[in-house]
This record gives C-alpha cells, sequence and structure tokens, in this order.
C-alpha cells in the first residue's frame, strides 16, 4: 500500500516541484512504483514529464465525487517517459475547482472524497507525492487529508514561520475534526550556500524553534537545478553527480524512503552500471 506524502508550503519558489520531482526519480530509479499527483495550476511538475492536462477526463469528479470502481480512478493516470513514474497531471481548472469543492464542503465532507477515491489506486504503487500550489485553499486541504506525512522545503531568504505553523495547525485540526492521522513529517533547507553566515545563523535557528521536526539535511545550491529545469529534464537525468541529487538521496535515506535492496539498484545507476 502506496504512503502518500505531500510537498507543502505557503511559499512559492521553495523547490516544492523540484524536490516531487527529484525524490520521485531517485525512487523510481531504486525501483519503487511510483504516482505524482501535480495540484499546482502552474503545472511544472506535469509539464517536466512532458504532459499536459488530460482534457478527456473531468478534475472534478477526482475531488467531489466518490469515485465506485478503480477504472474510475485509473483514468486520471498517465504513464511518464520515467520507468516507475505515472502522474495524475495538473489541470487549469483548479481555480474553479477550489470553488466548487468549498460550496460541496457546506453539503458533506468533500474533503475525504480525494483520499477516499486514491484507495482503489495505492496498492498499485509504492509512493505517491502530491505536488502542491503555495496557496491555502480547500483544494490544499483534500491534498493534505489524503496525505500520510507532510514535508515542507524552505529557503533561508523567504521563510515565513506563522505561514509553516498555520500549516502544521491545519493538519492538527483536519486530524482532530476527520480522525486522521497525517503526520507533519518535517522541514527541509533547499538552495543553500553552505558556506554563508546566513546559512549557518538560519539553520541554527529553525533547529532551535522546531526541533526533531527540522530534517538536518540541506539541499545545496547549484546551476545544474535551474538547467534541468528550464530544459524540462528531471534532475538525475540531467546531471546525477551533481551536489544537489546527492544531497536528495541523502535526503530520501534520512527519512527511510528505500531499503537496502533498493539502495544498492539506485547506487549501481549513479555509478553507471548496469
Amino acid at each position: 500500500m502506496a504512503e502518500t506524502i505531500s510537498i507543502n508550503n505557503s511559499k512559492g519558489g521553495v523547490a516544492k516541484s523540484t524536490s516531487v520531482i527529484t525524490l520521485s526519480q531517485i525512487l523510481a530509479i531504486a525501483g519503487y512504483k511510483i504516482l505524482i499527483i501535480d495540484l499546482d495550476p502552474q503545472m511544472n511538475t506535469t509539464k517536466m514529464y512532458g504532459q499536459d492536462e488530460n482534457p478527456d477526463v473531468n478534475i472534478e469528479h477526482l475531488f467531489c465525487t466518490k469515485q465506485l470502481r478503480k477504472s474510475s480512478v485509473e483514468e486520471f493516470i498517465t504513464p511518464t517517459s520515467q520507468e516507475g513514474i505515472s502522474i495524475i497531471s495538473a489541470s487549469r481548472d483548479y481555480y474553479e475547482l477550489i470553488y466548487k469543492i468549498h460550496a460541496a464542503s457546506k453539503e458533506y465532507p468533500v474533503e475525504l472524497t480525494f483520499r477516499n477515491n486514491l484507495e482503489f489506486i495505492k496498492s498499485d504503487y509504492d509512493y505517491i507525492f502530491i505536488d502542491n500550489s503555495p496557496f491555502k485553499s480547500a483544494l490544499s486541504n483534500c491534498s493534505l487529508c489524503a496525505s500520510d506525512g507532510v514535508l515542507t522545503p524552505i529557503n533561508a531568504d523567504n521563510f515565513s514561520y506563522d505561514g509553516l505553523m498555520d500549516l502544521i495547525e491545519t493538519i492538527q485540526n483536519l486530524n482532530e475534526t476527520y480522525s486522521l492521522s497525517i503526520k507533519f513529517t518535517g522541514i527541509f533547507m533547499t538552495r543553500v550556500s553552505s558556506r554563508t553566515n546566513l546559512f549557518k545563523q538560519m539553520y541554527e535557528s529553525y533547529e532551535e524553534m522546531f526541533e526533531d521536526r527540522f530534517i538536518p539535511v540541506s539541499i545545496r545550491q547549484t546551476d545544474s537545478v535551474n538547467q534541468s529545469n528550464t530544459a524540462f529534464i528531471p534532475l538525475l537525468s540531467y546531471d546525477k553527480r551533481c551536489t544537489a541529487a546527492q544531497d536528495y538521496i541523502e535526503l530520501a535515506n534520512y527519512l527511510g524512503l528505500m531499503d537496502n535492496k533498493h539502495y544498492k539498484k539506485l547506487v549501481k545507476f549513479m555509478k553507471g552500471e548496469k
């Protein structure tokens, strides 16, 4: 049964999409089956895999209508060129969908519909990663309700303490309202220059403020990340030896996402072995 991990932050530009794409690629190369769900109307994750929104499906049905069969959920899923990764593409209708979810919430617990629908396909995957919009909305609440854990990437220069505490409070409220067990897995720093005084000061501050909620793995700033995003090529395909790729592998290990068997397969790929 897949573990569902939501990447969430109320700030933009903190590498949410890059984190979803790279962690998914690492785990797929290691031999896991991955489903990515792109809930950001900017569609960066969708475009990274050469996809576009699926005009043949009504995205409202996935979030507002309880499906009765697995095939009704499978029609939202598209395979990608990356072996082991499938995707539910983003939709330009998300802005309108937010209002429909909000209206439906007055009549029934619609925030659980997405979670219930995903149950049909969770046994087909090892991990499900959700890439969220930076805006808090009824749609982001649906995403949180469907998640087992929530990860938050942050930048040293635009960190919002209030925004993060609001996210943690929202998770607590949803857990209490719907008797869920969503876990706030923690925060990790991205795009850092580890030799700067700012990084050292912020690292120590986060560690003191959030204790075990602060993940001691930081993703270093590298040109390869920006270049791979511009070229719409996942990071390990673009430059698997860059420091950011190494850091994301360390993050996956720290989170316990890979067992030894799968990690060995990843190591062979990194070494260029078959």
